[in-house]
């Protein structure tokens, strides 16, 4: 009986984790101008759980990341991280996977961690094609004062997947 309780509840929390998760981070970074900086961010982005590929590029000036099924990350860590490695986190193009809520008058993707609301700036052909409930997006999240990041983005959706 225990078994089966337990059986339970990890699928309940294995399917919200799921179903609620950023799954790609293509982010813009600012100062990176030298090979060893590229490869130091890289360094530092490969030691934060949850990831399964990161490659930097210092010709594109991203940082592209592949997060794992299941992963906890969210963007503020992701951002952090390239802060704390002595950069500048710009915008950032990005793949969630998360609930899609109404809240006053506006459209959010809530990810577990944090709430994306969809901007003004989506086409309207994209908006209307939005339904309450779980979705996965493709879109870009609008660059933060590093200072100041949060865990309340807005992003432009340029795809449903």
């Amino acid at each position: 009986m225990k078994s089966i309780a337990l059986i339970i509840v990890v699928m309940v929390v294995g399917s919200f984790s799921s179903n609620a998760q950023i799954q790609k981070v293509d982010q813009e970074v600012f100062g990176m101008d030298c090979a060893p900086c590229a490869y130091g961010l890289e360094r530092g982005l490969k030691k934060m759980d949850g990831l399964e590929s990161v490659k930097v590029s210092l010709n594109d000036g991203k940082a592209y990341l592949n997060l794992a099924n299941n992963n906890n990350l969210s963007l503020k860590q992701i951002q952090e991280e390239v802060k704390k490695n002595g950069f500048s986190a710009k915008n950032a193009e990005i793949v969630i996977k998360g609930t899609l809520v109404e809240q006053d008058g506006n459209y959010a993707i809530r990810t577990g961690k944090e709430t994306f609301t969809i901007a003004e700036a989506t086409s309207t052909n994209l908006y209307s094609e939005l339904k309450p409930g779980v979705v996965k997006v493709k879109g870009i999240v609008k660059d933060e004062e590093d200072g100041e990041l949060s865990t309340k983005w807005e992003i432009k959706l340029t795809e449903i997947l």
